[in-house]
């Protein structure tokens, strides 16, 4: 049983599991094409915990606009995937940007990450274009799904 929890920006279990995804991404990607969140970025972010509390995936929504939002360092440890976490944190940060109003969420991976590329258009996401700062990074790969609101 998994439990997804919203958690300020500041929680000590978010900066563990980020540190793990940015370790996880610099192994796959130059550091000029690893995107985090700048700290004046305002973000709606959550964890999936298991029943013993441990935490194992986090991920985030922040606006792009009025009508678009992204999502941004999405993860789940190496450990607890393939066990349908990423789907339930992906649903509930879908949730939450529909509960926001917006139409849309974008996101940002790369040719280096097969299995999360299969898995955003196992969701419902398609490729679009590079949008903001990933216009100009080659190794960049953008995708939207539109929400039902």
């Amino acid at each position: 049983m998994i439990t997804i929890s919203p958690v300020k920006s500041d929680q000590a279990d978010l900066h563990m599991l980020i540190r793990e995804l940015d370790t996880y991404l610099l192994e796959c990607y130059p550091s000029e094409s690893v995107y985090g969140l700048q700290p004046d970025d305002s973000a709606t972010f959550m964890i999936a915990y298991t029943a013993e509390g441990q935490p194992v995936g986090c991920g985030a929504i922040r606006a792009l606009d009025q009508q678009s939002t992204e999502l941004k360092r999405f993860y789940v440890r190496p450990s607890h995937r393939r066990q349908g976490i990423a789907g339930e944190l992906l649903q509930a940060l879908e949730k939450q940007a529909k509960q926001e109003h917006f139409r849309a969420i974008r996101l940002e991976t790369g040719a280096a990450q097969p299995e999360a590329i299969a898995f955003y258009q196992r969701h419902g996401y398609g490729q679009i274009e590079r949008f903001g700062i990933y216009v100009d990074d080659e190794s960049s790969l953008c995708y939207e799904k539109k929400l039902l609101l």
